[in-house]
Order: structure tokens, then C-alpha cells, then sequence
């Protein structure tokens, strides 16, 4: 898979599977609504959520893009980054992927909360189906 194969790919509305570093235990693993702007992931989460204590702990993280019906799969890890500013703007492409456009109004509270924030990845490694993304 090259770079617009993975664009096309993450373009779809699949959810991510987040893991993320506990202390002491297996990693937390938990299904998100995700954006890719052919360079940084984002997903949402809640200052409640056990995700953001454990990002704020360690900002090391990996995901999973999973596509069971073309059984093909992405990974992609490195070190994350806790957006706390203006998270409505950032989050509100979240919607757009993943609701019909006349859900989307409706739907804003979800990414309005005053305790919202994003979680951003810039990964420092991608795979597709276990092998290294194609530079090509």
C-alpha cells in the first residue's frame, strides 16, 4: 500500500482500536472514532477517561485500522500529543466521517463538552498488514 492507497484507505469510516500504556497492567485498549490528514491521526476523549490519564502518564501509544471484509489493516504508533485547545473545531471532522450529514448538528454536543479534548498521533511507524508503508 503506498501513501494515497493509505488516504483512501483511512478515508473510510472504520473504527480505530487505541492502546494505550497502564501502570503496571496490559495495555488499555479502546475503540475510537478517528481522522487521518495524511500525516496526523486524532481522536476524541473525555479529562474523565481513564485514555487521558494514561496519554498525560505516557504519551506512548500505537493503533489498529482493522477492515475485516478486505482483510487489511493498518498500525501505526509513536508518541502522542494531548490537544487541549479549541477541541470543537478539531474534533467536529470526527462527525463528519462518521455520521450522516443530517446527524451531524444534532451531534455536536458530543464534541462540545467543556472537559473534551484530542488526542493527536504523528506516527513514527506505519504498517500495512505487518509489512512497512510504500514510499511509492
Amino acid at each position: 500500500m503506498n501513501r494515497a492507497e493509505l488516504q483512501s484507505f483511512l478515508d473510510h469510516p472504520y473504527n480505530a482500536i487505541v492502546a494505550i500504556n497502564r501502570p503496571g497492567n496490559a495495555p488499555h485498549l479502546t475503540p475510537v472514532w478517528f481522522t487521518w490528514d495524511g500525516a496526523t491521526f486524532r481522536f476524541s476523549t473525555t479529562r474523565d477517561r481513564a485514555k487521558y490519564a494514561n496519554i498525560r502518564r505516557d504519551p506512548q501509544i500505537s493503533l489498529i485500522v482493522d477492515d475485516v471484509a478486505s482483510h487489511t489493516y493498518v498500525v501505526a504508533t509513536g508518541r502522542s500529543t494531548i490537544l487541549e485547545a479549541n477541541p470543537v473545531a478539531l474534533a467536529r471532522p470526527l462527525l463528519v466521517k462518521h455520521l450522516p450529514a443530517d446527524k451531524i448538528e444534532g451531534s455536536l454536543g458530543m464534541v462540545t463538552a467543556a472537559d473534551r479534548v484530542l488526542v493527536e498521533l504523528r506516527p513514527s511507524k506505519i504498517l500495512v498488514n505487518g509489512a512497512p508503508l510504500s514510499e511509492g
